[in-house]
């Protein structure tokens, strides 16, 4: 089984702009889901919310401004955060000199095979909505 998803992104956005999108819960409510709510700070809890799917506990686990930014998060909808059967997403911003952009991101600790490919699929949609997100301004 693999398990990590990872992806990387080349963004015309800022690396302020693009880490604004990743740490502000009121921008990340604009493009991941319908709402989010954490405080970014290493131990917080908080979570992300689809109307469709219910909301899904996390933990921040790294805050390291303004480059790396990873958060644990549960895989079972309107659950308590589990750390045991969370998954960590990592992000890490690196400036372009052009101004731009590339982000990384790594999901891993997948304890099944479809909840990765689950995942796969969803960070495809998403991450198309982040891109969409920035461009807009």
């Amino acid at each position: 089984m693999t398990e990590t998803i990872e992806r990387t992104l080349e963004l015309d956005a800022s690396p302020a702009d693009v880490w604004r999108a990743l740490t502000d819960p009121t921008e990340v409510s604009g493009w991941f889901g319908d709402s989010a709510q954490f405080e970014p700070k290493v131990g917080t809890d908080g979570w992300f919310g689809w109307e469709k799917h219910g909301r899904y506990a996390m933990r921040v686990e790294v805050f390291d401004p303004p480059t790396r930014f990873a958060w644990s998060w549960s895989h079972e909808a309107d659950a308590p955060f589990d750390g045991a059967t969370s998954t960590l997403v990592e992000w890490t911003v690196v400036p372009r000199g052009d101004g731009g952009t590339t982000l990384k991101l790594k999901e891993s600790g997948f304890a099944r095979d479809e909840h990765r490919q689950e995942n796969s699929d969803g960070w495809t949609e998403e991450l198309t909505h982040l891109a969409a997100y920035l461009e807009a301004g």
